[in-house]
């Protein structure tokens, strides 16, 4: 059987060719909302809190939705940023898929949509993947078999959510609930980071969840809590450990991981059951700058440990929606990321591009606010 020999620092990887893929990362595209709230505001409302939870979900401030945005937008937003930095013509696309638990549409596919503002070409494949945070995961390795098996060249895969326009006013999510946007180009041509093997584990779990005609999540087992952390690690853990003995590969084979982050502690539980090292996870929770971005959460991790990765470098991505189960999955760098990386529009620089505004504010573009049936217009 042949082998595929990857140098890590100084430890050599040896992973069975039955493992290896070709089909990888060639671009990537981030999208986030400007406004954003300050947790601290939000408790000033509602004080429904003791301010020493605060510490232990690590909640910082979250994004906003502006008026005119929803999960649409910001998909199509980090969509063209992906294709441009690609380099790649519209018409070599064979799939759009689009990942998300918030569309704006019950039943029309939103990525046909996106089809339309991308300029892409209409015998595309395009469709919705809903499997809660972990849609972009899930769309991403659907896209890749269709790659491997040769049926397309190209897929562009996108992972968004706005989490904040479905969470109901007083509820403990609110403090993180956010949106985003990441999308990802991917083929077999020059990788900016190869994928390697993918390790899945599901079951029902009634962490929270949206009922059909309904616009607010509901907590099942508790969003906070030990109760609320039992559909995590019932997840985690097994996805996590399928993943290292797929591949052979051991926690310390991987220079970092992009892992699920909801609030600030999860991670933390996270990285205590697959006995990961604290400079692998933690640099790349970004909860406390953004909040909680759904199924773009872990995508938007992983788009910024790509700002600064360096060939070689072994990445881990654990990816877990609530209710839908946890993709965990491996990929490493190549060459091409030194010769592709962006020099734009870095997830750091989106993060710091803000704009701070009230509660008032957050309910008003949020559009949580009552207004009478009967009202004439938007001004009455």
């Amino acid at each position: 059987m042949k082998v595929c020999t990857f140098i890590l620092h100084t430890s050599t990887i040896i992973l069975s060719e039955e493992v290896i893929l070709k089909t990888g990362i060639i671009s990537y595209g981030v999208a986030l909302p400007k406004y954003r709230i300050e947790a601290g505001e939000i408790w000033r409302v509602w004080k429904n809190l003791s301010t020493s939870f605060f510490d232990v979900l690590s909640i910082g401030e979250r994004g906003v939705l502006g008026p005119e945005e929803d999960t649409l937008t910001l998909a199509v937003a980090a969509a063209r940023q992906a294709l441009e930095r690609s380099g790649i013509g519209r018409d070599k696309f064979g799939a759009l898929l689009l990942g998300s638990g918030t569309s704006p549409y019950a039943t029309k596919a939103a990525a046909t949509v996106m089809i339309d503002a991308l300029g892409l070409p209409n015998s595309i494949l395009a469709t919705d993947v809903q499997c809660a945070d972990k849609s972009g995961s899930t769309a991403l390795w659907l896209a890749a078999g269709m790659i491997e098996c040769g049926q397309i060249e190209y897929a562009l895969i996108i992972g968004a959510d706005t989490m904040n326009r479905h969470t109901q006013p007083g509820m403990v999510l609110e403090y993180v609930a956010s949106a985003a946007a990441v999308a990802l180009v991917l083929g077999k041509n020059n990788p900016i980071a190869t994928l390697e093997a993918l390790a899945t584990h599901a079951h029902d779990q009634n962490d929270y969840f949206r009922l059909e005609g309904e616009r607010f999540f509901q907590p099942g087992a508790g969003f906070v809590g030990w109760v609320g952390n039992w559909g995590l690690l019932d997840h985690v853990v097994p996805a996590g450990q399928a993943l290292f003995a797929k591949t052979g590969l051991q926690p310390a084979d991987f220079t970092k991981f992009a892992v699920p982050q909801k609030n600030g502690f999860r991670p933390l539980l996270t990285m205590g059951k697959l006995e990961l090292d604290m400079m692998q996870v933690l640099p790349y929770v970004l909860t406390p700058q953004i909040g909680d971005c759904g199924a773009a959460g872990v995508p938007l991790s992983l788009a910024h440990i790509l700002d600064f990765a360096e060939p070689g470098e072994r990445i881990g991505v654990i990816d877990y929606g609530a209710g839908a189960g946890c993709d965990a999955w491996s990929l490493v760098c190549t060459e091409a990321i030194n010769e592709r990386r962006p020099q734009s529009g870095l997830v750091i620089e989106q993060l710091d591009d803000k704009i701070m505004v009230d509660y008032a504010t957050m309910t008003k573009y949020e559009q949580k606010y009552i207004q009478s049936p009967h009202r004439l217009s938007n001004y009455y």
